[in-house]
């Protein structure tokens, strides 16, 4: 079908178009050179004194030239200094004012200014923690501290770590006792079938739990070892699946909410029962997922595997604190965590780097993508509102644009007594059961990151591919402060409406396109690192002994154990 030219033009377009990434002009005061003609007709070259001067002393000229130069470098120099001892005063010169043409660099520099905004001690990083959070840093918070910097990892930027432990924090000053005793519940649940597991850290050592399938935590004693010496004595809860598993809308306004959390309502957790269909996910509050982030919409729920028939993930509607890899705000509670697949130094974690990358232009202006038949539990033909296989519907029908296959098939996910019909698909999408080599994405400007189940675990991945990232998603991640939509990466909506005309855009503007990738690449190779997930976690964990020691000590006051 063709398209008309007006549909290629697109509102982020017009956006980038006020927003140019060009370097600044380098004429004095910004006036544009006049031709001899504009500036009055006459055409004879005049020298002036000074002019003639300059040329007749070339040594003159070299020293000129290398002044101006070296007056430049000591200004960015010096803003990067200024920047790194003086970080509450952040309006100044931004990594903006010194962006050159090279995307390469304009990104090095806007990381190096993330970089040099974090706090410098522990005085100041303990203060910018109070002034987010309203109370003191945890125990172990300076140990945490001079972690982080030994690693150089980011030290102010844990928004979502605060986010996700608000409310416990809250009931906390209600029911002290309330975070042990939920911890407890699910601490004596049939974890085998559950996927769930208390992990226990005592005199700096990890206990994991036996007999549990942690298959998306399976590298957690590596990750442990690495500041569990640093760390109080605690027991903590971690989700085996990549699903979310508390249904519980804290953000809901009213009293109600706050009686109701501190509630027990199910009498046995974590086992709802029939399995969730997408009717019980429309009826709860803060569970209907937005198609369009701007202006009227419509729900996209219908657009997500996982809303529309999700797959077994034992949800429970009680408010329990567990750490997840994902989550859909304000939908679920759980608390997130960086999943193992973002580990390089797990075995699960793609491998998306090789010594013979294709460079920027020599790649191929169309979307690649390879993948497997997941999104959700196949009943009839609802498969075709599975994100994947409306982007294979999609390339199909636009082949210059999108080239995109499903390669294998989740078995688990099309049962015959749910009236799937596993040939049939097969058959329609030509799914042929073959791999496809990583190493294919590098020939293509454009990846695709796309929900299966619920999060790809491909995303930081391919950012460092540098190829331009486009991500489709209704989930959150532990990086989604950091990584930030047409900086990083190109948004597409969950039903993939926007996909063919941002690709478009793309291609018509390669410079910017050019710009995103080598930001996003950037962010993914230099931040987004197992040390930095270390500092994550590390973080996170202190959060969660705080909670446990206002429970521990609430009940030694009232003369009872717990933990």
């Amino acid at each position: 079908m063709a398209r008309s030219k007006e549909s290629r033009t697109h509102p982020l377009a017009l956006t980038l178009e006020r927003h140019s990434y060009d370097a600044v002009p380098t004429e004095p005061d910004h006036i544009p050179l006049l031709s001899p003609t504009e500036r009055g007709g006459d055409i004879t070259p005049r020298r002036s004194k000074n002019r003639t001067r300059i040329h007749q002393h070339p040594r003159l000229t070299r020293l000129i030239i290398a002044i101006l130069v070296a007056s430049t470098a000591l200004l960015a120099v010096t803003v990067i200094v200024r920047r790194r001892f003086n970080h509450e005063d952040e309006s100044d010169v931004g990594p903006d004012d010194l962006d050159p043409d090279d995307p390469v660099t304009a990104a090095r520099l806007h990381v190096d200014a993330l970089l040099a905004r974090q706090s410098a001690t522990y005085t100041r990083a303990a203060a910018k923690y109070s002034l987010k959070t309203g109370r003191a840093p945890p125990r172990n918070y300076d140990k945490w501290f001079t972690f982080a910097q030994a690693h150089s990892c980011l030290i102010d930027e844990y928004d979502q770590i605060n986010r996700d432990f608000a409310p416990f924090y809250q009931l906390a000053a209600d029911d002290p006792l309330f975070f042990q005793h939920r911890m407890d519940i699910v601490a004596d649940l049939n974890h085998n079938v559950k996927e769930a597991g208390a992990i226990i850290i005592k005199d700096g050592e990890v206990h994991m739990p036996e007999g549990v399938d942690l298959r998306y935590w399976g590298g957690g004693p590596a990750t442990f070892s690495q500041f569990a010496p640093l760390l109080p004595e605690m027991t903590f809860i971690i989700n085996g699946k990549d699903q979310p598993r508390v249904v519980f809308n804290y953000r809901e306004p009213g009293n109600m909410t706050r009686d109701r959390a501190l509630t027990l309502t199910e009498e046995r957790p974590f086992d709802l029962s029939p399995q969730p269909t997408a009717e019980f996910f429309r009826n709860r509050t803060g569970c209907e997922v937005l198609r369009n982030p701007m202006g009227f919409t419509e729900t996209a729920n219908d657009d997500s595997g996982f809303f529309l028939s999700s797959s077994p993930a034992w949800f429970t509607l009680d408010l329990y604190p567990v750490l997840s890899v994902t989550k859909v705000s304000p939908c679920f509670a759980d608390i997130l965590f960086p999943s193992e697949y973002y580990y390089g130094r797990s075995w699960t974690s793609p491998k998306f780097a090789y010594p013979d990358n294709i460079a920027w232009e020599d790649k191929k202006p169309q979307m690649y993508w390879r993948g497997t038949a997941t999104g959700g539990q196949i009943l009839g033909d609802n498969y075709h509102n599975f994100t994947r296989f409306r982007l294979v519907d999609l390339a199909q029908a636009h082949p210059d644009l999108v080239d995109a296959k499903i390669m294998r098939f989740a078995d688990l996910l099309c049962l015959p007594e749910q009236g799937c019909d596993r040939e049939g698909i097969i058959r329609e999408y030509n799914i042929s059961g073959a791999n496809a080599p990583q190493e294919n994405s590098y020939k293509y400007k454009y990846l695709l990151d796309v929900d299966g189940m619920t999060y790809s675990g491909r995303f930081l991945g391919i950012l460092r591919s540098g190829s331009l990232v486009f991500k489709a998603t209704v989930f959150e991640e532990y990086f989604n402060d950091w990584l930030r939509p047409y900086e990083h990466f190109i948004p597409v909506l969950p039903d993939l409406s926007d996909l063919l005309e941002k690709i478009e855009w793309a291609r018509s503007h390669d410079a910017e396109a050019r710009m995103i990738q080598e930001r996003g690449r950037e962010m993914a190779t230099r931040v987004m690192t197992d040390a930095q997930n270390d500092c994550y976690f590390f973080a996170l964990l202190l959060e969660w002994a705080q909670l446990q020691e206002i429970s521990r000590n609430a009940s030694q006051s009232a003369g009872m154990v717990y933990g």
